[in-house]
């Protein structure tokens, strides 16, 4: 991936220092700082106060004296809080997070979708590590519990494995032996499995995944011991606040520049994300797929990745871009709590409409679901469970609705069936 590294700046020039705060370039450092603009993205703007270079001088200066530093080991890295990335966490946690507090979907819908947000961070994990598997199969696999076939569909059974040990190590500090063991789920019976058990012991280059061209030298193997002992500590430390948000980002970031493995760094990084947040509280992140956010702009992904070492190791790129990331993720819940509302509306008004014409409850209830969900389908059992009936009253509820021409019968695998023969023939029904 062609990627420009920016011009190398002077440490302070006192006259560009004095420029950071006057009015005239306060508009322009706004804008660079909103979108927290990279050098190949500043030099073509039309909008620049002075040519390229210097501009971007400006643009650093002002960042420099907002830095905060985080010290791996020997290595420095640095951030800082962007008015825009206030603006997006304060947005996140009240307006997303608080929002579906507010307006919550059902128990039920939430056991629902914690089970299909599970198994999609799971496939799309592997996927963004090469898995071959459709989503299609690996859903299959994964909701039948039939056994891997394949290396990329072990990959993905083994992504599911790690994330329930994630949940079952919420009261856990983070410390070697459970990066070591999460990482050997997580490689088990693939060709990374031989990589497991320890880190790694010789030097690694990382290529890009679209040329294969080197995009990044991890550092020395024989610094990981220190390395992976300073990121631990700077993981457990609660002596300095950071938002969990930008503090899950800063390890999923440091997990893929140390690379302490040979193999499976990606996906180790991604289970620590969601880890980290998930013992900070935040425990919606169980109901969505931050890997699925991240596959659908994979691009944006990695050369988040290299801005960020591209440019003298500035997090803010990879934060800002996980952010976004967290954001569409949460986007697709809300529209899921949305549509599963609007269903659920839906299915009361046809069953209000039902009972109108004489309908039972129990048989009403039935078809303004299905009506609701016209690709869903019901067994007797499940009807008859679901009311607390005897199989023969089940069998006469839903026979009269056949008969009705509502609803009709279907064999799935050994099992009978029952589907809504078609909208307009309910509509017909309740003359809509």
């Amino acid at each position: 991936m062609k990627l420009e590294k920016p011009p190398i700046t002077e440490q302070f020039d006192i006259e560009v220092v004095k420029m950071t705060v006057q009015d005239e370039y306060k508009e322009f450092l706004q804008t660079a700082e909103s979108r927290y603009l990279y050098w190949d993205e500043v030099k073509h703007r039309k909008d620049l106060p002075f040519d390229a270079e210097k501009s971007w001088k400006l643009i650093k200066t002002n960042r420099a004296l907002n830095y905060k530093s985080v010290n791996i080991g020997k290595h420095y890295f640095k951030y800082y809080l962007t008015y825009q990335i206030q603006k997006d966490l304060h947005e996140f946690d009240l307006k997303m997070i608080g929002g579906l507090y507010q307006n919550p979907i059902t128990d039920f819908e939430k056991a629902e979708y914690l089970k299909n947000s599970l198994m999609e961070e799971a496939i799309a994990s592997s996927q963004i590590e090469g898995a071959a598997t459709t989503t299609k199969i690996a859903w299959d696999m994964l909701k039948t519990g039939r056994k891997p076939r394949n290396e990329s569909e072990q990959m993905i059974f083994n992504n599911m494995r790690a994330i329930r040990y994630i949940d079952e190590s919420q009261e856990k500090d983070i410390n070697k032996e459970f990066i070591i063991e999460l990482h050997k789920i997580m490689t088990v019976k693939t060709s990374a499995e031989e990589c497991a058990g320890d880190y790694r012991k010789d030097e690694i280059f990382v290529q890009d995944h679209v040329d294969g061209e080197i995009a990044h030298i991890p550092p020395d193997w024989n610094e990981l011991e220190s390395l992976m002992d300073s990121l631990c500590n700077f993981a457990n430390s609660d002596k300095e606040f950071i938002h969990p948000i930008i503090k899950a980002a800063m390890l999923h970031f440091l997990i893929g520049y140390i690379h302490p493995f040979k193999d499976g760094n990606g996906r180790t990084a991604r289970a620590l994300f969601y880890w980290y947040l998930s013992k900070k509280g935040y425990i919606l992140i169980k109901n969505i797929s931050i890997s699925r956010a991240i596959l659908e702009s994979r691009i944006q992904y990695d050369k988040a990745f290299l801005k960020t070492e591209y440019d003298q190791n500035d997090l803010n790129y990879f934060i800002t871009y996980s952010i976004k990331s967290l954001r569409v993720a949460f986007e697709s819940l809300v529209r899921y709590r949305d549509k599963k509302k609007a269903d659920k509306d839906q299915a009361s008004l046809i069953a209000y409409r039902l009972i109108e014409k004489g309908m039972s409850k129990r048989q009403a209830d039935l078809l303004g679901y299905l009506y609701s969900k016209e690709e869903s389908s019901v067994s007797l059992q499940q009807y008859a469970k679901k009311h607390d009936i005897v199989r023969q009253t089940a069998r006469k509820d839903l026979s009269e609705l056949v008969k009705l021409d509502l609803i009709i019968e279907e064999k799935k695998g050994k099992t009978i069936v029952f589907k809504v023969k078609s909208k307009s023939s309910v509509e017909k029904y309740i003359g809509k």
